[in-house]
């Protein structure tokens, strides 16, 4: 039986490769006929994208992914309701994995919480992946580690035996709310740390804005329930710094183009591609109100976009007059 991928994307890609070259058969959803056509026919997708395995095809019928057993999906969040609503997940042995980090724009429900809401899924049969996974370093057989998540060892291991190779490497957790947030939350605060490495601060600050933005990131997860010993791992402390000191990072590249004084249609479009921590941020943002979270780095951000702070305010974000706890047990 096929694995199934729904999305085709750099990191949809990159994991079909993966699974394929493990000796499974993959079948990859991508809703472009021209798309399919290229990956059957020359093994290439329109991006340039190539897989050598026969084992994978490419589809445009829901109904080829229906038929899989175990099917990732890792559309963009903004499109995730819209592209899922599209499949069946019926089926006491179906296993689905979700590797899309983001939150859905009013509710601020996780893409976990909408599967199981919504299309009523088993949790027991639910599996977040997330970690340090830039695509194009894994495709270099970087050594990369990820997270499993989920409520059941065994189909943690079922998936594992899906992804594990010599170079990437999965490792286990049962707080999947936390690791799933921890891999949103992340892509914000790598736009922060974009905008503040454009404005060539020096590390010292560096460091500081980091540990408090990871700091926001544990405040935020906390208030929805999350271990914050997950934050201490590789969905935590290990993507957040991978993508927060990465240039190759689209959401460091967008906040970068900020501290140039572009806009937010500016540096989106010379990004060139999707930036998951603009949406997620005000997501983030609208949710803190309603929980009366004082996060001042994310309304800092959020007052970027709108042109309401610029570089001096960058250079009062971090200081206080008050005297504080470095490690807040809050």
């Amino acid at each position: 039986m096929s694995v199934g991928v729904i999305g085709s994307g750099k990191f949809g890609l990159t994991l079909s490769k993966i699974i394929s070259e493990n000796a499974n058969k993959v079948t990859i959803f991508t809703r472009r006929d021209n798309e399919a056509e290229s990956i059957n026919l020359s093994r290439k997708s329109l991006s340039g994208f190539v897989l050598n395995s026969k084992n994978v095809r490419a589809t445009c019928a829901p109904n080829d992914i229906n038929d899989c057993k175990h099917i990732f999906i890792t559309t963009p969040s903004h499109d995730f309701s819209k592209v899922v609503e599209k499949f069946t997940f019926e089926g006491e042995e179906k296993v689905i994995i979700t590797c899309t980090k983001g939150l859905e724009d009013n509710t601020s429900r996780l893409m976990s919480e909408i599967l199981l809401d919504d299309f009523k899924l088993d949790e027991n049969k639910l599996v977040v992946l997330s970690g340090p996974n830039l695509a194009s370093e894994i495709l270099n057989k970087e050594t990369t580690a990820t997270v499993l998540a989920g409520k059941s060892k065994s189909v943690l291991e079922e998936v594992n035996n899906f992804l594990k190779t010599d170079y990437f490497i999965p490792y286990y957790s049962n707080d999947t709310s936390g690791v799933e947030l921890a891999g949103a939350l992340k892509n914000i605060y790598a736009i922060v740390s974009g905008y503040f490495n454009g404005m060539n601060v020096g590390q010292n600050t560096m460091g500081f804005l980091l540990t408090k933005s990871l700091e926001e990131m544990r405040l935020y997860s906390q208030s929805r329930g999350a271990n914050l010993s997950t934050f201490l791992g590789l969905a935590g402390v290990g993507d957040f710094f991978s993508t927060a000191l990465s240039p190759d990072s689209r959401n460091y590249q967008f906040g970068n183009y900020l501290s140039k004084g572009f806009s937010v249609e500016e540096s989106l479009q010379r990004v060139g591609d999707i930036v998951e921590g603009l949406r997620t941020s005000k997501i983030v943002y609208e949710d803190c109100k309603r929980k009366n979270l004082n996060l001042k780095i994310l309304k800092f951000l959020n007052d970027v976009y709108s042109r309401k702070e610029d570089y001096e305010g960058a250079k009062k974000l971090l200081f206080s007059d008050k005297f504080q706890s470095d490690v807040s047990k809050d």
